[in-house]
């Protein structure tokens, strides 16, 4: 699905921390509440590195297996995609 692209953070995207919550918006009408981790996650979704290399990056962080973790990221990745936090290039 996400093979080869390079996944790339919106521009317009904001992360708020209140109350040690987190809540991102991209257009300031919607707020979304979203999980630490993925607020972490997106620092890897620069535009330099590939779907792949960010994969092999998390496995070796988690020390689970790329195959383990990649249904888990995929959903992720699917739903910042629909919400419009992230793009692909």
């Amino acid at each position: 699905m996400f093979e080869g692209k390079k996944p790339v953070k919106n521009k317009d995207l904001r992360i708020i921390n209140y109350l040690n919550s987190y809540y991102a918006t991209v257009d300031r009408e919607h707020l979304y509440q979203v999980d630490p981790i993925v607020v972490g996650l997106l620092k890897y979704f620069d535009g330099k590195r590939t779907y792949e290399e960010i994969i092999e990056i998390l496995a070796e962080k988690t020390g689970f297996e790329k195959e383990q973790i990649k249904p888990v990221i995929d959903q992720i990745l699917k739903e910042l995609t629909e919400m419009k936090f992230i793009f692909w290039i």
